[in-house]
């Protein structure tokens, strides 16, 4: 699916050994139209990665021999719709770390994935491919989503041990004003059909305590042939005293080209005990295999946030069709 660029062979100038590198470019562009509809207001737009974020990168590793591999990889969003780069603010936004892997399992420097990510994108695998036509981020609308990037971080993952595996990752606040020192822990087991993980996010955001936030998942998949499902059981806590309880589950269904999928998502939140909002949406979504690297497709969610006090809800729709292509 991706080319490689450069294969280079360096001989030792002792030469004794041979040192294997190679760097491989790689990306995704996603772009749809359609239209988005906010609490009864409706605008025709362009979308970029409504099924799965444009982007661009660099990866590549080294053989340092003995099993002993050096890694790396350079990952930026692009916005398609209008060509910008950095779709969260900065070029290589999305991953930025070198490491080292080998027998012992991997260990990352730099920005990359928290594993509570890993554990939490599991339960949105088959809810309409965790796009944004996932029915969950239009549900969800309590607690501040969690940090799933976390810069100045270290990410230890286990090798596979008769399909359990593990990763601890743990992001440095630096002692910069507001910014979070974060620690995450996962557990993932894979038996053939079935996946299931278990994660747990902390951040400790410096001179801001009221900020601070915990967040469990708990989330599996299950292959039937005929459909595939997911789920997901999400807990979020803020120390002003908001707390969310989430849930999603959705199905899809592959008929040759054809990938059908639908899911539903709901959530409450609660401060100090008290019920304030009720949220619930509902998805579905088409995929056409026109290859192995191209795809065209259509999504739809629709869903409501209601505030329990007043009865005021904040509705939310979106639609629309595009193609997305590999390189």
């Amino acid at each position: 699916m991706k080319k490689s660029l450069i294969a280079l062979a360096v001989l030792a100038t002792t030469g004794a050994a041979m040192a294997q590198s190679n760097v491989t470019l790689y990306g995704r562009i996603d772009t749809s139209i359609g239209a988005e509809k906010v609490n009864g207001v409706s605008t025709t737009k362009m979308f970029s990665g409504a099924l799965t974020t444009s982007r661009w990168g660099l990866r590549g590793s080294e053989d340092l021999g003995g099993g002993l591999k050096a890694n790396f990889q350079l990952e930026t969003g692009i916005k398609s719709d209008t060509g910008a780069q950095g779709t969260e603010g900065s070029a290589f936004d999305r991953q930025s770390w070198v490491g080292l892997s080998g027998g012992f399992g991997s260990v990352k420097f730099g920005r990359t994935d928290s594993i509570f990510k890993d554990i939490y994108d599991l339960g949105n695998a088959y809810n309409v491919w965790d796009s944004d036509f996932t029915s969950g981020k239009v549900a969800y609308d309590g607690v501040k989503n969690f940090t799933s990037r976390p810069t100045n971080q270290v990410r230890y993952d286990t090798p596979n041990l008769s399909g359990f595996s593990a990763g601890l990752t743990y992001a440095m606040d630096e002692k910069v004003a507001k910014a979070a020192e974060i620690t995450a822990i996962g557990v993932r087991y894979n038996a053939g059909a079935l996946a299931v993980g278990l994660g747990y996010q902390d951040e400790s955001f410096y001179q801001d305590p009221t900020s601070d936030r915990k967040y469990t998942a708990l989330t599996a998949t299950y292959d039937f042939g005929v459909v595939r499902a997911s789920a997901l059981v999400h807990n979020a806590k803020q120390a002003n005293g908001l707390k969310d309880n989430d849930f999603g589950i959705g199905l899809s269904v592959p008929m040759g080209n054809l990938d059908f999928s639908v899911g539903y998502g709901s959530s409450e939140t609660k401060r100090n005990g008290v019920k304030t909002l009720d949220g619930s949406a509902f998805s579905l979504g088409v995929t056409y295999a026109m290859s192995k690297r191209t795809k065209l497709y259509g999504g739809f969610v629709d869903g409501e946030v209601k505030t329990v006090a007043t009865g005021a809800k904040k509705e939310t729709r979106l639609y629309s069709v595009g193609v997305r292509h590999d390189f």
